[in-house]
């Protein structure tokens, strides 16, 4: 049963994956409209690309980028609530709760932020977006008393049937860094406007 199992679930998850996005037609998240009076746009030499924010939707959506599988971005960037979070606190790994309540993410490609975060520990938009993923409460790839470290994510990604052809697809090539990431996701919450 157990072999079943192995075989039919990389083939359930590409199929979810396909049937939710068709990267023949893609969301238009590099061209949306902008209003004329918001001059401000911090992309900053990480221009939107439709194929790259494809995937960046796709890693903010998936709770495999959590160490036990439970927690996505989106746990705590609740699209309904302008992606964010209408808790004091936001919950994170194994019950765990963070120090402080998610920021919302709409429109923050139109934001003069010098540096992200209540505690400003980030200077741009793409450094603060794996930081959450390597936080032992928030998603667990913190290296940190036994838990795994952020190679160990790389690696987990790398088995991931659909995640090598989304990078081939985005970037080129199928090598998965903490780089693309990073780009990736930052492309996709500047995508998020109102």
């Amino acid at each position: 049963m157990r072999r079943i199992l192995l075989f039919f679930l990389p083939l359930l998850a590409l199929a979810l994956i396909s049937g939710t996005i068709d990267l023949d037609q893609l969301f238009n998240y590099a061209d949306q409209d902008i209003p004329l009076y918001i001059t401000k746009d911090n992309t900053d030499g990480n221009e939107i690309t439709n194929e790259a924010a494809t995937l960046g939707r796709v890693l903010f959506y998936d709770k495999k980028l959590s160490a036990n599988n439970t927690v996505s971005c989106a746990s705590c960037h609740h699209q309904e609530f302008a992606f964010s979070d209408t808790n004091t606190v936001s919950a994170g790994l194994n019950g765990g709760v963070t120090g402080r309540h998610s920021m919302r993410l709409i429109n923050s490609r139109f934001a003069d932020e010098v540096h992200f975060f209540w505690d400003e520990r980030a200077f741009t938009l793409e450094e603060q977006t794996t930081q959450p993923i390597q936080d032992h409460i928030e998603m667990g790839f913190s290296g940190l008393n036994g838990q795994p470290d952020l190679d160990s994510l790389l690696n987990k990604m790398s088995g991931i049937d659909y995640y090598p052809k989304l990078f081939r697809f985005a970037f080129g090539t199928e090598d998965i860094t903490e780089e693309k990431i990073q780009g990736a996701l930052a492309q996709f919450v500047r995508s998020i406007q109102s």
